[in-house]
């Protein structure tokens, strides 16, 4: 829902504004059934399979898990062990029988702002613009997943839920050691008690106080006025994460304990931009033919050849971050040169950059995932779900980065209606904020250089049961390409043809710092090359582009696009390299506003609007009848009412219903496709009904 308002209190100079924007978004989500990893992670909770009949602590059979090191009560025991032993250690289980894990997301998003502004002061160049805003996100996720303390008493038919007056009395222990494609009848009521939904809540929250003073003309030069603006900012950011009591306790299956997390930061901040006019055209008037029969010619022509047109653009902004007593000043400079007349024109952009790293890679909480991994101290084996722990990192530095981007637009007056474009771009940022890869963190458990924060867990076997991760500074990243743009429109009798294609070539992406064993000891050029390879959920793409056609005729809209996604290198699971093919998706719509079928007023219509000679005036000129009255006795009709407004619209994305391409990232990619490029939606058809009043 969005509202917005606003009211003249003197004219032009002094508008009062405010909106309002309300969204609430509900996802259900499913992956796949849990995954324990190793029954003893150090950090977890230990789950263990109790013995086939009841052992005496300490009487545990030779080099097995003993009752001591995974809390197996004395007399636990579970009819269906084949062993005489208790199952626990490094065994892995993925529990297809429990079904997918859900999550039902509910997203409630506010934003409101509320401001004062005003136009044309002083000499009617002067403006400015001040307002409160405030948005607030609230995350709400309730699961279904399995408690690992109660998956523990269901494997232990000597557990008091199994005993006269339990809630499963007379039931049977759950048997671990059957075919998920065939399930136990019996194991349903111990999957019910064992299922749990955990209810997680995030809110975070921005306060935003700005003022804005502009002119467009400061003082004029020859080429005309020096448009100024500054003003200055000031922002409270709060957030806070409240996980469900069951993932704080680490109650949850295969995940770690989850605490609470709270942050917050205050930052002021002051800017100004210059607009500087060095060359301006000038235009020239004079008289051609008779004396008798004059015609008045107009001449645009540069002043000095080859400076049409010529502006520079500077601009500067201090900020100030009060959590950290950090500070920055980055400066920015633009230019615009047209050195003919209005066909071509020349731009160039430079500018510095600076980030803080955000509240949720400072001070969010913990997150449990799954990740590939090689280990170098066995010898290098996969392991496409290694359990990893990725945290937040208070002491994380800020970005910086560097831009530069030049180009042109060509408009030639030959072809009216046609602009092409072509822009190079190349950034770079050093310090970037990312958590490092599970192989990066073996390799310096390898080297004996891990980093504050990071460890690696293994179990008795030197088998790995954990990773933790911490996010850092890893190092430089620097990406290069070239935007290419085509628009043409062109006005028939039979309607407006629009076309416009948007074509992006990523030509280098380096990433020192962040280094995938399957590439070598040294990346290189990433561009073309998936970005995980443990998972290949999406590359960097070389080539991404769109192009559309669009049809616009009394009231009908027809528009098409086509959409253009490159394909990049991956590997298979054993370790072949493999190309993920490129993709054409062609997506068409069609609108229909009924506004058309409304007649188009020619005359003025009484008392709804009066022609220019009707308004009654004052001495200054100024109306004497106020809006209100002027349509006071005009009423529209029903038909007018209803057909206003109004608009039908039908159409299909993935026309052809072609399926995503296939990834395999090393066997670790779940979904069999890029899935951050792509879902499984197929051909999708929608039909959509706006009003508009």
């Amino acid at each position: 829902m969005w509202l917005s308002g606003d009211h003249k209190v003197f004219g032009d100079q002094m508008v009062v504004y405010a909106d309002g924007f309300y969204q609430n978004v509900k996802t259900h989500n499913e992956l796949a059934a849990p995954a324990t990893g190793s029954f003893q992670t150090l950090g977890q909770t230990t789950l263990a399979i109790p013995p086939h009949s009841p052992i005496a602590p300490g009487a545990e059979p030779p080099n097995t898990p003993t009752h001591a090191e995974t809390g197996v009560p004395a007399d636990a025991f579970n009819p269906f062990n084949p062993f005489e032993q208790i199952i626990s250690g490094g065994t892995r289980a993925r529990l297809a029988e429990f079904g997918n894990r859900l999550f039902d997301n509910e997203t409630d998003a506010w934003l409101s702002t509320i401001g004062i502004k005003g136009d044309k002061l002083f000499n009617g160049s002067w403006g400015y613009d001040a307002g409160f805003r405030y948005s607030q996100l609230k995350n709400t996720v309730t699961g279904t997943q399995v408690s690992a303390s109660q998956f523990n008493r269901i494997l232990n038919q000597a557990d008091p839920i199994f005993q006269p007056g339990g809630v499963l009395a007379g039931q049977p222990a759950f048997n671990p050691f059957g075919d998920f494609r065939a399930p136990i009848p019996s194991n349903e009521a111990t999957i019910d008690f064992a299922r749990v939904h955990p209810k997680d809540e995030d809110t975070s929250k921005l306060w935003t106080l700005d003022a804005t003073i502009y002119t467009t003309a400061l003082f004029n030069l020859p080429a005309g006025g020096v448009g100024f603006a500054f003003g200055g900012q000031f922002r409270r950011e709060s957030l806070k994460e409240e996980p469900d009591m069951l993932n704080v306790e680490g109650d949850i299956v295969g995940n770690s304990p989850v605490p609470g997390a709270e942050g917050g930061r205050k930052t002021y901040a002051f800017y100004a931009e210059t607009r500087i006019p060095i060359f301006s055209p000038v235009t020239s008037t004079y008289y051609t033919g008779d004396g008798k029969n004059p015609q008045l010619q107009r001449e645009t022509k540069a002043m000095i050849p080859g400076f049409y047109s010529l502006e520079f653009v500077v601009g500067a902004r201090f900020e100030e971050f009060l959590n950290n007593d950090t500070n920055v000043l980055v400066p920015k400079v633009g230019m615009r040169w047209q050195p003919f007349d209005e066909q071509l024109t020349l731009r160039a952009t430079w500018g510095e950059g600076f980030r803080e790293p955000s509240l949720e890679e400072l001070f969010g909480s913990p997150l449990s995932t799954l990740e590939p991994s090689h280990d170098p101290m066995n010898g290098g084996v996969f392991e496409p779900e290694t359990n990893t722990l990725i945290t937040s990192n208070p002491n994380l530095e800020p970005e910086d980065s560097r831009s530069f981007s030049g180009g042109f637009v060509y408009s030639p007056k030959y072809v009216p209606g046609l602009n092409l474009s072509v822009d190079f771009w190349d950034i770079e940022r050093t310090g970037v904020v990312t958590a490092p890869l599970a192989d990066q963190v073996l390799q310096r458990e390898l080297t004996g250089t891990l980093l504050p924060g990071e460890a690696v867990e293994r179990d008795i076997g030197g088998n790995i049961t954990r990773i933790l991760i911490r996010n850092q500074n890893i190092g430089n990243q620097e990406a290069r390409g070239v935007d290419f743009g085509v628009y043409y429109q062109k006005p028939t009798p039979w309607g407006t043809f629009t076309s416009q294609t948007q074509v992006t070539y990523l030509d280098e992406f380096i990433f020192q710092g962040f280094i995938f064993r399957e590439f070598g000891p040294d990346n290189g050029n990433l561009a073309g090359r998936t970005t995980d390879p443990g998972m290949s959920n999406e590359g960097w793409y070389k080539w991404k582009g769109n192009s559309s056609l669009e049809w616009t005729w009394k009231g009908f809209d027809l528009y098409g696009i086509v959409l253009y996604t490159d394909g990049f290198h991956e590997f298979t699971p054993n370790l072949h390299p493999h190309w993920v093919h490129q993709t054409w998706f062609f997506n068409g719509q069609l609108s229909y506003d009924f506004t058309a079928l409304l007649p188009v007023e020619e005359q003025p219509v009484p008392g709804y609007s009066k022609g220019e000679k009707e308004i009654v005036r004052g001495k200054d000129g100024a109306p004497l009848e106020k809006a209100a009255a002027q349509t006071s006795n005009y009423g529209r009709s029903v038909w007018d009412h209803l057909m206003r407004g109004t608009i039908i619209t039908i159409g299909c994305n993935n026309i052809f219903g072609q399926d995503p391409p296939k990834a395999w990232g090393e066997g670790g990619n779940a979904v069999g496709y890029p899935g951050f490029t792509y879902d499984a939606t197929g051909r999708f058809v929608y039909a959509r009904l706006t009003k508009r009043f």
